[in-house]
Formats: structure tokens, C-alpha cells, sequence
């Protein structure tokens, strides 16, 4: 694996060397600022694509932030922001030492990521060197069973949407997310375990990101390899490769007693992916809490709503009771460019995602 040292350089010399012999004393190759060629472009732009072609990147926090470069961030910060969202990040932060204000900030948010770093602290050169290859050898026993393959993750996850069934009575959105490097991460008798039904019906009713209505009873059903909880409104599904599809209302039930033109309205639309993206993102954790699951691809569909007009919530509510209603409109299927994202990001990134696929989706919709 290319391994990229991510640190402030000055002063910090020699924790840089540590982490460099224990990515060498695993056969891996080692890349940092210092040694990379003369080319044409920036430091910063050599140091930003070096990061983009690692395959690791391993983070070293201490007590000083560095120069803030023209974005405002250190070149330290700007390395993680680069590699967060598609990159494994291990973080190792230095114990004993009080970081500046800015530093803080920024292991801060390191730390709001916590669920998808690896994270440990050193206080000296050895410790740090032992701490790598620790992180380093589970990081090759947690990805062994393959390469992350993008096209195969999408394949999946359009698997996972339910078949058309003409028009429907009520609109769906329909967010479904596989995971990989592709592996059965649920047996048989763990896909049927009590404990985690009882689990996803509360969290699906209850829980932070509930997309089920609680005033709705739910049925539970093992259809072959997948196990399905549903409802009139929506439904979980959920398969021995951690692979998650969920329906839910795409319109809001209007208020008793109010009329209105039917319509998909863009922001309830966004709350609606946001709600299923950080809602696989804590089904994934529960399933999978070793993170054997890096990465993941995400499939969107709006069903059953080609007859009504797509509005801002501003165009609604000047206009509740009439508009234009579509022609010929489909029920648009989008992912994102690239499809994959790392795994974390269905949590922390929730709500840019689900801006762009709901962009995707309008585009989609009316052309």
C-alpha cells in the first residue's frame, strides 16, 4: 500500500521518522511532503494529489497547528479535509502536550469523525512506531477479504430497490446503500436474531433518524437472504452483506383540516435522504462495528410521484392549491459521480449527500 504521513513537518521530525519505519518494516511505501519530486504544480497541489492516490492515510497530531495556508486551514488540515471522505484516516494524536487553540479545533473535528478513524495516542517516537503497525496490520486483516469494488457495490444496491409496481398510492423515496469490500457480514441465524429486530424497529420508530411512523404497526419478514420491516408508509430492508434499502413518505401529510395541490416538495425531500443516509449509517455500526465495511454506494429512486409538480417550499405555500401537473415524467433512479463514498461519510456528510442526490433527482425529473 502507498501509506501518506500527514503532520506538521517542522519539529516534528522525528515522530515522522517512527511512523515511516513501521510503515517500512510492513512492506508498505511510505509518502510524505519531504520526499516528494520536483514537479511544476504547488507544494500544496503535490501534496493534496499524493494524498488522493494513497491508499492510507496516517494523521499525526501534536501541539502546533502550523500556517494557515490561503484557504485558512493548515496544509496538516487541508490533507485530512482532502482525504476524510474517501480515504481510511488512521489518527494517532500526542498525549501529554497542550495543543493550540486552532490545533484543538482541529482534533476536535477529527474526534466528530471518531466512528470512522482508527484513533490512539503516543507520547514518544517508539510508542508512536508501535502504535502504527498495530493499526496498520488490522487495517489489512479488517480489508482482506478484497478490493472495494465500485461497480459491484451499485449493482447491490439497484438489487435492493423494490420492483415497480406502477402507480403508487403514495409517493417514496427509496434510499438503498451496499457496502464493501463485497462479504457476508450477517450468518443466517444473525439475520433472524430477535435482538436485532427489536433493535431496528426501534430505531427505525424511535430512534434519532426514525423514517417509520410510530403510529403504524410494522410486520417483520426473512425473505430468503434479506430481512424486511415494514409498514403501509415505508420499509427497512436488510441483507447478510449489510446491504440496507429504505422506503419512505416523499410527500408530507398535509395538516387536518388544510387543502392543497399534491405535490414533491425539494426540502421535505432532503429531510427525507437525510434521515435514511444517517439512518444506514447507525445500522451499519450496529451490524458492523469493526468497520469491516469501508465504503459504500448509494442508489436513490422517487417512486410513484410522476404526477405531481416538484416545488420549493416557497412555491408551495404561495401557491398551495394549484399548479402545473407533468407529462410523461419517469420515476428518476441517480447515484452520485463517483458512486462510492467512505462509510462514515452516510453519517458526518449526510446532509451534502442528500443535497446532491435530491439535485440529481430534480435534474432527473424535469430535465
Amino acid at each position: 500500500m502507498k501509506v501518506f504521513i500527514s503532520s506538521l513537518v517542522s519539529g516534528y521530525e522525528r515522530f515522522r521518522d517512527a511512523a515511516a519505519e513501521a510503515i517500512e518494516l510492513l512492506g508498505h511505501t511510505v509518502v510524505r511532503a519531504e520526499e516528494l519530486p520536483a514537479a511544476a504544480s504547488t507544494a500544496q497541489q503535490a501534496c493534496l494529489a499524493a494524498v488522493r492516490e494513497a491508499d492510507v492515510v496516517i494523521l499525526l497530531l501534536g501541539e502546533r497547528y502550523g500556517v494557515p495556508q490561503a484557504s485558512g486551514l493548515s496544509a496538516t488540515h487541508e490533507e485530512y479535509r482532502e482525504a476524510r471522505e474517501r480515504k481510511p484516516v488512521l489518527v494517532f494524536v500526542e498525549s501529554g502536550v497542550t495543543p493550540e487553540p486552532a490545533q484543538q479545533a482541529f482534533v476536535d473535528e477529527v474526534q466528530a469523525w471518531e466512528t470512522g478513524h482508527f484513533r490512539a495516542a503516543f507520547s514518544n517516537p517508539e510508542e508512536l512506531k508501535n502504535e502504527v503497525i498495530r493499526a496498520l496490520h488490522d487495517y489489512e486483516l479488517a480489508t482482506a477479504t478484497g478490493p472495494v469494488d465500485e461497480a459491484e457495490m451499485v449493482d447491490r444496491a439497484r438489487a435492493l430497490l423494490p420492483a415497480r409496481v406502477g402507480l403508487a398510492v403514495s409517493p417514496q423515496l427509496v434510499v438503498a446503500v451496499a457496502g464493501g469490500p463485497s462479504q457476508q457480514v450477517l450468518r443466517p441465524s444473525e439475520l433472524e436474531d430477535p435482538d436485532l429486530t427489536r433493535d431496528l424497529q426501534r430505531e427505525a420508530l424511535f430512534g434519532d433518524h426514525a423514517l417509520l411512523d410510530a403510529s403504524e404497526g410494522t410486520d417483520v419478514a426473512l425473505e430468503g437472504t434479506r430481512l424486511r420491516v415494514g409498514q403501509r408508509s415505508g420499509f427497512v430492508i436488510l441483507d447478510q452483506t449489510g446491504s440496507v434499502c429504505v422506503g419512505q413518505p416523499a410527500r408530507r401529510v398535509p395538516a387536518a383540516g388544510t387543502t392543497e395541490l399534491p405535490a414533491i416538495v425539494e426540502e421535505d425531500l432532503v429531510d427525507a435522504a437525510v434521515r435514511a443516509l444517517r439512518f444506514c449509517g447507525w445500522l451499519l455500526d450496529r451490524i458492523d462495528p469493526r468497520h469491516r465495511l469501508t465504503d459504500v454506494a448509494v442508489v436513490v429512486r422517487l417512486e410513484g410521484a410522476s404526477y405531481m409538480p416538484w416545488r420549493t417550499r416557497a412555491e408551495h405555500a404561495a401557491s398551495p392549491t394549484s399548479g402545473s401537473i407533468p407529462m410523461g415524467a419517469e420515476d428518476p433512479t441517480v447515484m452520485l459521480t463517483p458512486a462510492s463514498r467512505r462509510r462514515q461519510a452516510l453519517i458526518h456528510d449526510a446532509e451534502r449527500i442528500g443535497q446532491d442526490l435530491v439535485a440529481l433527482l430534480r435534474r432527473a425529473r424535469l430535465g
